[in-house]
């Protein structure tokens, strides 16, 4: 399973630089035509997975060709570029984490969501299959973490909860979870269901782990990741925005739609993406509910989820100052406004 959730560390050297490595894995094909606007997206990881399904769906079949878009998939020389790409020009619409996009703006990045890819938070405690660990039992045991911006904000939610300082557990960090937990080097892993879930079902002959999460563990329904780009690239290309999530939104319904279909097309676009098709199957299966609110919605932002996640974020001194919610982000560009 791979890493996740890095945080961004951008310094003025990083967002200075012009000599980002970016590997483009995915493009549209001929030349467009010259009435055809090409958008540069970025992905939050150097290597595609099964978020990037929508976007795929959209290359593959035609829906952004139809809403005059050529769009071409970048990938980060590393987890730490996304943002800087986004403020270099390197890339126009990018997908990364809620947590980094705070921790961007207090870089003074001028970023602007401009949309929720997630409409909930799926982060999770596990404990591996057949465990009868409860969540209650964290106290003095190892937890497993990625060292990022959002892991570092929801363990903060979690002992909070349960009334115990960060110095009554064990913080594990490595380059990889699933084998520490199956090993049983940690006592809980943390991460995401449609990453975790399928990870640990493939090493374990396909048994579930124990799950924590939610209300269980004192941790907030608020969206992890989004669509962001530049204050200034908003305020240029705003008819590109919209066509962009006009045809995302149009691609993410049929890959609901078709999710057989859907895999399909991610594997055949990135055939050496390091994913099994299973893996990719019940992660993007995994991934489906997390793409409406309640109310059956896409898309839209809330200032109440932006405030909520900026209170974790100083808890854990991850931000010094939180910004009004209003700053972060815009639903004037989502097309079901």
């Amino acid at each position: 399973m791979k890493q996740r959730f890095l945080r961004t560390a951008l310094s003025a050297a990083v967002l200075a630089s012009t000599g980002l490595v970016v590997a483009s894995m995915a493009t549209t094909g001929a030349a467009s035509a010259a009435s055809t606007t090409k958008v540069n997206f970025v992905y939050d990881f150097p290597g595609p997975d099964m978020e990037l399904i929508p976007i795929v769906v959209g290359q593959d079949q035609g829906f952004f060709k139809a809403a005059g878009l050529d769009v071409n998939t970048l990938f980060p020389a590393s987890t730490s570029s996304t943002s800087a790409m986004l403020a270099t020009g390197a890339g126009d619409v990018g997908f990364i984490t809620t947590s980094d996009m705070a921790d961007a703006i207090q870089a003074k990045v001028p970023l602007l969501s401009v949309a929720n890819y997630s409409m909930s938070n799926n982060w999770t405690m596990f404990a591996k299959p057949g465990s009868m660990l409860t969540a209650a039992d964290i106290k003095g045991k190892r937890v497993f973490s990625w060292g990022d911006t959002w892991t570092n904000t929801m363990l903060g939610f979690v002992l909070k909860h349960f009334g115990l300082t960060s110095k009554q557990i064990t913080v594990v960090t490595a380059s990889d979870d699933t084998p520490l937990l199956m090993d049983g080097k940690i006592d809980y892993d943390t991460s995401t269901t449609n990453y975790a879930v399928p990870a640990i079902e493939g090493a374990d002959n396909g048994k579930q782990p124990v799950m924590f999460t939610g209300s269980q563990i004192g941790v907030p329904n608020i969206p992890i990741w989004n669509y962001a780009v530049t204050k200034s690239y908003a305020a240029k290309n705003p008819a590109t925005i919209k066509a962009f999530l006009s045809a995302t939104l149009a691609a993410t319904k049929w890959a609901i739609a078709n999710p057989k279909a859907a895999v399909a097309d991610f594997v055949k676009m990135y055939p050496k993406s390091g994913y099994t098709p299973a893996y990719s199957t019940t992660g993007w299966a995994l991934t489906i509910p997390l793409l409406t609110n309640p109310a059956g919605k896409f898309f839209v932002e809330t200032s109440s989820q932006w405030a909520t996640l900026d209170q974790g974020l100083l808890a854990t001194g991850q931000i010094k100052s939180a910004p009004a919610p209003t700053s972060y982000y815009t639903n004037a560009f989502d097309p079901a406004q």
